[in-house]
């Protein structure tokens, strides 16, 4: 690959790879990058000559037989040569010195090819069907960085609910080509969620999360594959009572008469009630425990505490939920003496990084031993309960949101509160 100038303007020029001799006639390619600058003609040239590898390789790998690949190869050309790609009607009322230059660059011994790529690339072609399931499937290749840092657990997790998403709208309208979903399919699934709500007593929440996830699944395809496409799943939230979801917090006298019992979890499997344990008097998400490794659990510092932070070492990776999760809560009481028979246990292991096995299996357990004190309480619900505590205690709004990991609205000063302050200030709701 390189580039040489000829008249003052800089010339891409490469000899083709024998390999490509099947579906590129010429011995030489030659390009005009259209720059009189050395170091732009650098950059153009790389940028070229991978549009042109591609190119070839799509003919390789097909031989135009597949019509996405004859279309992914018509964007290539046209890329490799410098032209935005135009549809066939955009092409006909394009100005006639733009259309001249696009044809110009067609090699002689395309024009015969009906069917070719280089002149499908500068003249526009019909976009190839492309169905919604396929769609999802690209959309994943495409953002990669979206999962950066995820373990299994967590990228599962973020699969899932948009490919229920994809499923459930496949299911109510049809795998149907991208370019032909309408704004009347997304009614369609619209209606189909408020028939569930008004007849199974479904939660409008769950019908939102499906429009959410669409939405950006179709708009952040359409961006990165250059689809001028309008979105049909916009503005198609469903009303919510905003205290629908709520999970209420465990009152005090429930933790201490109830969950806390001796035998109260009967025969349950010790690590699983050890985390549950843990959770009663740090406020932890389920999840940042379960991802906890056995050095995070700091039970011989002169403040005990466990450390939440994301990692990766030794082929695991942990992802925290926002940038404020990252922390350190004190363990005091039950939950200390839960941390230090964990790690005599070697630290969490059946359920690492793991955490949605661990609240199916505690909540199965909550209900066999009657441990819910309403229908609606989970094993979430203790980290209401001791973010209600801190409240009720008086506790500073900022400490709290330390404690909690949750966002903080105005401008940090300082490192915040000390672990030692932290401590004193969980002791006044603490359970022993």
């Amino acid at each position: 690959m390189g580039y040489t100038l000829s008249r003052g303007v800089y010339y891409f020029v490469r000899r083709v790879p024998k390999r490509y001799a099947a579906v590129e006639p010429r011995s030489r390619v030659q390009i005009s990058l259209k720059t009189k600058s050395p170091d732009v003609a650098e950059k153009k040239s790389l940028m070229v000559e991978e549009r042109l590898m591609a190119y070839w390789e799509a003919l390789l790998a097909n031989k135009e037989e597949s019509a996405q690949a004859h279309y992914d190869a018509a964007l290539d050309f046209a890329s490799a040569h410098g032209f935005a790609y135009l549809s066939l009607e955009d092409v006909v009322v394009s100005p006639l010195d733009d259309l001249l230059s696009r044809v110009d660059v067609i090699p002689d011994s395309e024009f015969p090819k009906k069917s070719s790529a280089a002149m499908a690339g500068v003249l526009g072609t019909e976009k190839p069907a492309k169905k919604l399931s396929k769609m999802y499937e690209e959309y994943l290749e495409l953002t990669p960085d979206l999962r950066v840092g995820m373990s299994d657990d967590q990228i599962r997790k973020w699969k899932n609910p948009k490919l229920k998403a994809v499923n459930n709208f496949i299911a109510v309208v049809g795998d149907k080509d991208v370019h032909e979903i309408t704004r009347e399919d997304g009614l369609k699934l619209r209606q189909w969620w408020v028939d569930r709500v008004l007849d199974e007593g479904t939660k409008p929440g769950t019908a939102n999360k499906d429009f959410t996830h669409l939405s950006k699944v179709f708009s952040t395809w359409c961006d990165l594959k250059q689809e001028s496409l309008e979105n049909p799943f916009l503005r198609l939230r469903l009303k919510e009572d905003s205290t629908q979801d709520e999970r209420p917090p465990f009152s005090r006298n429930w933790i201490e008469t109830k969950l806390l019992a001796p035998d109260a979890f009967g025969d349950t499997n010790e690590e699983a009630v050890l985390i549950f344990r843990i959770l009663i008097n740090t406020g932890l998400r389920p999840s940042e425990v379960a991802g906890a490794k056995l050095e995070h659990f700091k039970t011989t510092h002169s403040v005990p505490h466990i450390s939440i932070e994301e990692y990766r070492a030794e082929g695991s990776m942990r992802k925290l939920k926002t940038k404020w999760s990252a922390r350190e809560v004190p363990l005091v009481g039950v939950s200390l003496d839960a941390a230090k028979r964990l790690v005599a246990l070697g630290g969490v292991k059946k359920y690492y990084l793991k955490s949605d096995r661990w609240s199916a299996i505690i909540n199965k357990e909550l209900d066999e031993h009657k441990l819910r004190e309403s229908k609606q309480h989970t094993a979430y619900s203790l980290r209401h309960s001791f973010e209600d505590s801190l409240l009720e205690a008086g506790v500073d709004h900022r400490l709290r949101v330390e404690l909690m990991g949750h966002a903080y609205d105005r401008p940090k000063y300082g490192e915040g509160g000390s672990l030692q302050l932290k401590r004193e200030q969980i002791e006044k709701i603490a359970f022993y």
